[in-house]
């Protein structure tokens, strides 16, 4: 499970977005792709017929450096407004994930809206791999500000459990909040490899546990593989 490769799943779900294990999940975790790999993702969330949200990703690990780089475009409809943003990213492990040990690294991104920065990421990842366990636990700590005329700061609460259930079936929970003013949400993810240079695809469900609305999301992603 990597930004680069699951999320999601956010982007992820529609809070600030794309970093998690991969894809648009929300929460990120500490791991890394292989030495020189490739790769590259497409997600798709909708919350409603008024509200979705598309984002194609790219990412890269320069031969065995411990650092990940990733390029993400997004395009947004809310509520009838369509609007664009890219996210060049990069996150650097601080300790290699391995069976029985915790793994941590720090990623720090900027979010581009109408050629202006619009906000700042920095998030700190970490993951254990429980001893002799098909089962992954994953945290976030995070600081998130944003630009412009509401310019304001917000910290990033995250955490998350990755189960390889099956040899063919990997589930992916995750529960995320932003800033103490923002929703909690929670998210079930379902993986399966396809083969090819399609690395997998996700399925992921998600819902806002607080405020009134209790919104549903569905978040559908491809993974590929160079």
């Amino acid at each position: 499970m990597r930004i680069s490769r699951l999320i999601p799943v956010l982007l992820l779900c529609l809070p600030v977005t794309a970093w998690s294990v991969g894809g648009h999940y929300p929460v990120d975790d500490a791991d890394l792709p292989d030495p020189r790999e490739f790769g590259a993702e497409l997600w798709h969330t909708v919350l409603d017929s008024d509200n979705s949200e598309s984002a194609f990703s790219a990412f890269w690990r320069p031969g065995s450096l411990p650092v990940e780089l990733i390029a993400e475009f997004q395009h947004l409809d809310e509520d009838g407004v369509s609007s664009n943003r890219f996210e060049p990213q990069i996150k650097y492990q601080l300790e290699p994930l391995a069976s029985g040990q915790m793994g941590a690294a720090i990623m720090v991104h900027a979010g581009y809206e109408g050629g202006e920065v619009a906000d700042w990421l920095v998030n700190v990842p970490f993951s254990y791999v429980l001893s002799d366990t098909p089962i992954t636990l994953h945290g976030n700590l995070g600081w998130i500000h944003e630009r412009g005329e509401t310019s304001r700061d917000r910290g990033y609460l995250g955490g998350a459990v990755e189960w390889d259930a099956f040899e063919r079936l990997t589930v992916i929970g995750q529960v995320y909040r932003e800033g103490a003013d923002a929703e909690t949400e929670a998210q079930l993810g379902l993986r399966t490899p396809l083969g090819g240079p399609v690395e997998h695809l996700d399925i992921a469900v998600g819902q806002e546990l607080t405020g009134d609305d209790n919104d549903w999301f569905v978040t559908v992603g491809l993974a590929f593989a160079f």
